[in-house]
């Protein structure tokens, strides 16, 4: 089989999200507002950079999005998990089992009695989930004959 890749991507940060909205647009009122009513300096300087923190911070939480991802490389000779600050890899002929918990969302490979490696899906795609285990369980066995 050829080498497949998912990516585990987090949940969005939708109090990030909002906070920056309501910053964007309370400085975008502030700035309008002491322009046209010739307001001090000081309030549309303070206008502009709660305006400008609000789209800093809308740019910051689409990052985190891509950069807090977990790539998940699957080959015919094992797995291999790399995220931030995390990387994990192991061998087919070295898994027991794997499961799937109740509410469906945590998957885990097991290599005997002791290791184990969790695979969370934060957002709860059911379609990545099956797609995954589907693509696991045939590498595996592929693998184990």
């Amino acid at each position: 089989m050829a080498e497949s890749t998912h990516v585990i991507k987090p949940r969005p940060p939708v109090r990030a999200f909002v906070t920056a909205a309501v910053a964007a647009l309370a400085g975008a009122v502030l700035l309008v507002v002491s322009l046209t009513q010739d307001w001090h300096v000081a309030l549309t300087i303070l206008g502009g950079l709660v305006l400008l923190g609000g789209v800093v911070l809308t740019v910051v939480a689409f990052l985190s999005i891509d950069r807090l991802a977990v790539r998940l490389t699957l080959d015919d000779a094992g797995y291999r998990l790399v995220g931030p600050s995390v990387e994990h890899a192991g061998e087919w002929a070295d898994v027991t089992k794997v499961t799937q918990s109740q509410e469906g969302s945590h998957v885990t490979i097991y290599h005997g009695a002791v290791r184990r490696t969790h695979l969370l899906f934060p957002g709860g795609d059911r379609q990545q989930i099956d797609d995954v285990l589907t693509d696991i369980r045939q590498r595996l066995q592929a693998a184990n004959g």
